[in-house]
Parts: C-alpha cells; sequence; structure tokens
C-alpha cells in the first residue's frame, strides 16, 4: 500500500538533528513517502544523506529527496523579510518529498513542480486486484 506521511515544519523545529534524522530514516524504512510543509536545512540534508549511506543493506537501499520552493524574484523589502524568517525560524516555505528508493524511481523536480516516478514492480504488486481500471495481463 501507498503511505503518506505528514510532517509540519514546527514539529521537526521542536526536535535536535538527530532526532530529525532518525524519525525521517524510521518512517523511510517503513516504506512512506514523507511531505514537509518546508525545506530541510543544509545541515540536516547532508546528515540525512551520510545517515543513509551508512544505513544501505540488502532490505535498505537508499531514499529520494525532493524540494519545490518559492524561486520567484522578490522586491528588495521581501527579501529581507524573508532572510530575516529564515534566520529565526528555518527555511519554511516550499514542500519537501523523501521516500524510498525501492518505491520511487525518480523525482523529477523544478521549482515549481515534482514529478514523482515509482518502481513498476512496487506499482504491480499493490495494485492487483484493486479498484477499477486494473488493466488484465493475457
Amino acid at each position: 500500500m501507498l503511505k503518506f506521511k505528514y510532517l509540519s515544519n514546527k514539529k521537526l523545529s521542536s526536535m535536535n538533528s538527530k532526532g530529525r534524522m532518525e524519525e525521517i530514516l524510521k518512517l523511510i524504512k517503513e516504506e512512506n513517502i514523507i511531505l514537509i510543509d518546508g525545506r530541510l536545512n543544509s545541515i540536516d540534508e547532508a546528515n540525512l544523506i551520510r545517515e543513509t549511506m551508512n544505513s544501505i543493506n540488502d532490505e535498505f537501499n537508499g531514499l529520494e529527496i525532493g524540494i519545490v520552493h518559492d524561486n520567484h524574484e522578490h522586491n528588495l523589502i521581501t527579501r529581507i523579510k524573508h532572510n530575516i524568517a529564515k534566520i529565526l525560524i528555518g527555511e519554511s516555505t516550499g514542500l519537501t518529498i523523501i521516500g524510498p528508493a525501492k518505491i520511487i524511481s525518480e523525482l523529477k523536480q523544478n521549482p515549481e513542480s515534482i514529478e514523482i516516478y515509482f518502481h513498476k514492480d512496487y506499482i504491480n504488486k499493490y495494485s492487483k486486484g484493486t479498484g477499477k481500471n486494473n488493466i488484465k495481463k493475457k
């Protein structure tokens, strides 16, 4: 079954860096796709990649991460406000999607959208016998 788990930026920012990494990796290893309102800071992204590389084994082969964020040009006042907020509460604009590499084959992203491609094996495993639009193989 395809499972999405929402983690608020507020909840994540209340944890220390190690706690954030443990929570994210635990959910990924349980085959959840995580949606975060905002972005991880660059240190957390680097730590997540490092922890992921250390955790790879026969059962867990990594993760895919994609970020959509507001990349529009803003006037000077808006940029200053955004930078002050970023310093105080972290990067809160955008959407981060993190999923297990055994489910997600690719995340194509640009600043305004993300396309998620799933492994066919995963789709076939969980789509058999469900829904009205199943295609029967001859």
